[in-house]
């Protein structure tokens, strides 16, 4: 039974490496004319096919791109992994950061700091708070790339007619709110019940140096930083644009670029979109600042991207420089000038040809560093779920923070948050 279902695995395996878009060279794993044939999973959205383009450049092999939709791209990964090495298997997996630790844990990944080290990388170019969601028990399973986290984008002309001052804390930002909304707007941030509120949740919690847990692993969802990040969204909601409470993310950054809010929450990866004069009011006034904590520190909920070497390659040293390649300085400037999509390098906050692209960067790299993932555990995903509804009823009731954070706590305080 065991064989005839390693074969019908590796007959599908077969047949989707076949049917395959090129980024160049075979599906295979083997080489060609000296070069390594490695075939590369990637989520195809919008920056799948600037990937391909740029994959093309890859002198030291052939690499074939597969690109697949969000919905099914951790499957197919996952089919991947079982397949006999060489029967056209990943070589490397684009991986989301949430995945890292279940990849890791299952053995599907590979450490790559040997290789890493041949290739003279310095890891200090990546950002630290995304290069730490790499790491596992002091080994390194990847490199990071492409993050997106939430910053303050906001109208300088509004605010200097009002002649209020930027936001440089949780406090400063809610007084902005506040005076904008007395005078008949208001700010904008994603108050729909869904993730986009954990995530500012999230990002406040985070930039008082608060956490889900405590030192000891243990739940602390009521914790002093939790309650007052609760109760700060709650007052960002109190001094919303009328019609926050039904926005996400799109909708969020779209009422700033239309002049409806004069500041906003927004994600980093919709920010390209003020820059353009077809869609946006406010191309020539638009500025940016990061979305801090009380202390005013600003700490990202890191959400990225992993380039990782799948345990099965059969080239894993191919498929290490493939990933080095990817990630190195020179081709993610490439990237980040073709659809200013956010790297984890360092220096290119502060490169001129890239910050006349994006000039949101230095904000983006500052809250990124100081940033931590939100707990990759299956067994976070049910407390996650009800914090989205915590955090709506906390938004559309006048409920305590406090109270509503408590029953959370209360809840969860015996479930098993260690895997």
């Amino acid at each position: 039974m065991q064989n005839i279902k390693n074969f019908f695995v590796l007959t599908v395996l077969m047949f989707v490496a076949a049917s395959m878009v090129f980024a160049g060279g075979k599906s295979d794993s083997g080489s060609d004319g000296g070069k390594a044939n490695l075939l590369v999973s990637v989520w195809a959205g919008p920056h799948a096919d600037l990937q391909k383009q740029v994959s093309r450049d890859y002198t030291a092999g052939n690499i074939t791109v597969d690109d697949v939709d969000y919905g099914n791209l951790k499957q197919k990964q996952l089919t991947s992994f079982q397949a006999v090495s060489g029967s056209g298997n990943y070589d490397v997996v684009w991986v989301n950061s949430q995945w890292m630790k279940e990849y890791v844990d299952a053995g599907y990944i590979i450490p790559i700091d040997d290789f890493i080290k041949s290739a003279g990388v310095d890891l200090n170019i990546y950002a630290k708070g995304l290069l730490d969601g790499c790491v596992f028990d002091g080994k390194t399973y990847g490199l990071p790339t492409f993050a997106q986290t939430l910053i303050l984008a906001y109208d300088s002309d509004a605010f200097t007619k009002a002649g209020v001052k930027v936001p440089t804390n949780a406090e400063e930002l809610v007084q902005a709110a506040q005076y904008f909304k007395q005078h008949g707007s208001g700010i904008a941030i994603p108050a729909r019940q869904g993730t986009a509120a954990v995530t500012l949740f999230s990002q406040l919690l985070f930039s008082d140096g608060g956490y889900y847990f405590d030192r000891n692993g243990k739940l602390a969802i009521n914790s002093p930083e939790a309650i007052y990040a609760a109760t700060v969204y709650d007052r960002l909601v109190d001094n919303a644009v009328q019609g926050a409470l039904a926005w996400h993310h799109d909708e969020t950054a779209e009422a700033v670029r239309m002049r409806n809010a004069p500041i906003g929450t927004i994600m980093s990866g919709l920010a390209n979109q003020n820059a353009d004069p077809e869609r946006s009011k406010i191309v020539n006034t638009v500025k940016y600042a990061p979305l801090a904590g009380k202390s005013g520190k600003a700490a990202a909920t890191n959400s990225f991207w992993v380039w990782a070497v799948a345990k099965n390659s059969a080239n894993p040293s191919a498929a290490a420089n493939y990933c080095v390649w990817m990630s190195s300085p020179a081709t993610e400037k490439k990237q980040t000038l073709a659809d200013q999509q956010i790297s984890a390098i360092n220096s290119l906050s502060t490169d001129p040809e890239v910050l006349s692209k994006a000039p949101f960067l230095p904000v983006v790299m500052e809250q990124l560093a100081n940033g931590r993932i939100d707990p990759p555990l299956v067994s976070f995903n049910a407390l996650k779920a009800d914090l989205v509804v915590s955090l709506s009823e906390i938004a559309t009731t006048n409920a305590s923070p406090a109270d509503v954070l408590g029953r959370l706590q209360k809840k969860y305080e015996n479930t098993d948050f260690t895997k």
